[in-house]
């Protein structure tokens, strides 16, 4: 029996990118969201050498990753930061580094989500074409899936 496709975005979703930045930048934690301040201390985060290669993962994502994989063919399909040529590698080298084999081979890196087809995407933004991918969008970190208990409660 062939399974289904069932992709799964990185940062924010994966990895915790929000506990990575604030490692770094303290300060910038309790700016609003929508303070450009804020936004140059993310930006300054994604510049630092092994960034993200060191996000710790989300609580439960590697666990989920494993318990899903028994149900559905699994990628990650993550955007890279086009302003650190980095984040392509060290992505590939955290997929390596907490998931192996599970994820061998099974990483996407791209700005267009949309071109792809599956089961579902569980990402934690609407951005990159998330709109616009053909099938379910699983968004993360809202009311309905705000976590991955509550995810794995909804597709297994």
């Amino acid at each position: 029996m062939n399974k289904e496709d069932l992709f799964v975005d990185m940062d924010g979703v994966m990895c915790d990118f929000e506990t990575a930045v604030w490692k770094l930048f303290p300060e910038a934690q309790h700016l609003h969201e929508e303070d450009p301040i804020r936004k140059e201390f993310i930006d300054k985060a994604q510049s630092v050498p092994h960034f993200w290669r060191e996000m710790p993962p989300m609580s439960g994502a590697l666990d989920a990753f494993a318990k899903l994989s028994d149900k559905y063919e699994m990628f990650l399909l993550s955007a890279p930061s086009w302003a650190d040529p980095l984040s392509y590698s060290e992505k590939r080298e955290w997929v390596g580094d907490h998931l192996g084999l599970l994820a061998d081979k099974k990483l996407i890196l791209t700005h267009h989500k949309n071109l792809f087809t599956g089961r579902a995407l569980i990402d934690d933004r609407i951005k990159y074409g998330v709109d616009g991918f053909k099938g379910e969008h699983i968004h993360f970190g809202t009311p309905k899936f705000p976590n991955w208990d509550a995810v794995l409660a909804y597709l297994l």
